[in-house]
C-alpha cells in the first residue's frame, strides 16, 4: 500500500491515473483531480485492493442505504461496477487483508438504528461477497485495519445505540476483545504500519459538540496514547503511508466541513498536509501505489454527497 508508483522523480510530471500515460499538474494544494466515481455518495467505505481502489456501500442524496460497489482502476482513470452487496449498507469499514477484501459492520437500510454484526469477504474466485465470523456485537461507524497479523476494529455504535470502546481483532475465525479505546467513540479513522502497529484517530461521542482529536495506538494488545491532532472532528477517514505516518482527512462539525489532512508519525510527531481542494465527511480514503485517494463524502455537514475524487502523490512529501 506504500510502495512508490515508479513514475518518475517529478511528482507534478507522474503520469495522472486514467490519462493513459497523461500528465496532468496537481492543484496548488498538492491534491489533484481524478474521474469522479460513477455514483454519488456520501458514508461510504474505501481500500486498496489488488492496485485498485475499492469504494462500497454508502447512502444517496435521499438517505438511502446502496448495495453499490464501485472500483477504480488508477491506470485507466475509469470506474467500474464490482460486485453488489448483499445487503444495502452504510457506515461500514473496509479492509483489505491477505485472504480478500473484509467489509464489517456498518448499519443495514436507510437509518441510524439497525447497526449490524455481520462481515462479508469477497471471494476472489468467484466474485462474490460470502459470509464471514461475525463481530461479537452490531456495530456501525466504527473503524477497521489490517496490522499485518490480523484485522483489528474499534469503537463505533452498538445495538443499544450507545458508542463503544471495545476493540477486537479477528484471529482464525474467531473475534476477540483485546482491548478499549481511551474513550468510547464513533465516527473515527483507523491507520496500520501494517507491522503490528494500528492508529485510532478523531472522532466523536454523539453529536458534533462532542469531537475529538484524539489518537489511540494499538500495539501487542496494549492501547497507548499519542498525540492528540490539532483539529478535532468525526466523519474523517485515515490512511498510512511510509512517508507521512497515519492520516486523518476530512470530517465535519457543526460550522462546516473539513479539508485538513493531519498525520502522526512513528515518533509522534504531528504534521500537516496539503489540504483538499474539497472539503468533505463521510469520505473513504485509501492508498494505491504510493498515491493516497480521498474518495466521495458529504461537502456539507448533515446528508449531502459528491462522487469528487482527488489524489495525492505521498511520495513528494517524505523530504517536506
Amino acid at each position: 500500500m506504500t510502495g512508490c508508483s515508479g513514475a518518475g522523480d517529478d511528482p507534478a510530471m507522474r503520469p495522472t491515473p486514467g490519462t493513459a500515460g497523461g500528465t496532468q499538474s496537481p492543484t496548488p494544494q498538492g491534491w489533484f483531480a481524478v474521474a469522479p466515481a460513477l455514483l454519488q455518495l456520501t458514508e461510504v467505505a474505501a481500500a486498496s485492493f489488488g492496485g485498485e481502489l475499492w469504494v462500497v456501500g454508502g447512502l444517496d442524496t435521499r438517505g438511502q442505504a446502496a448495495r453499490d460497489v464501485q472500483v477504480y482502476d488508477p491506470d485507466m482513470d475509469t470506474w467500474e461496477p464490482g460486485p453488489e452487496l448483499l445487503d444495502p449498507l452504510h457506515h461500514t469499514a473496509l479492509v483489505a487483508a491477505p485472504d480478500g477484501l473484509l467489509l464489517i459492520g456498518g448499519y443495514r437500510g436507510p437509518g441510524f438504528d439497525a447497526p449490524s454484526a455481520q462481515v462479508w469477504r469477497l471471494d476472489s474466485a468467484t466474485g462474490d461477497w460470502q459470509e464471514a465470523p461475525p463481530l461479537p456485537e452490531p456495530r456501525a461507524a466504527g473503524a477497521a485495519a489490517w496490522d499485518g497479523e490480523q484485522i483489528v476494529y474499534a469503537g463505533g455504535v452498538g445495538s443499544d445505540l450507545r458508542v463503544r470502546d471495545d476493540v477486537f481483532a479477528l484471529r482464525g475465525d474467531v473475534w476477540t476483545r483485546v482491548a478499549a479505546l481511551r474513550a468510547p467513540r464513533e465516527h473515527l479513522g483507523a491507520a496500520s504500519d501494517g507491522n503490528g502497529r494500528v492508529w485510532f484517530l478523531g472522532g466523536r461521542r454523539g453529536d458534533l459538540s462532542t469531537n475529538t482529536g484524539v489518537v489511540d495506538i494499538l500495539r501487542d494488545g496494549q492501547i497507548t496514547h499519542g498525540p492528540s491532532l490539532p483539529t478535532p472532528r468525526g466523519g474523517a477517514a485515515a490512511f498510512w503511508s511510509s512517508e507521512t505516518g497515519a492520516c486523518l482527512i476530512g470530517g465535519e462539525a457543526a460550522s462546516g466541513t473539513f479539508s485538513t489532512v493531519e498525520c502522526v508519525d512513528a515518533a509522534g510527531e504531528v504534521r500537516t498536509l496539503p489540504a483538499m481542494a474539497q472539503p468533505r465527511h463521510g469520505l473513504g480514503v485509501a492508498v494505491v501505489d504510493g498515491i493516497a485517494y480521498a474518495a466521495l463524502g458529504g461537502p456539507t455537514p448533515g446528508l449531502s454527497s459528491t462522487a469528487i475524487v482527488e489524489a495525492l502523490a505521498l511520495e513528494a512529501l517524505a523530504s517536506d
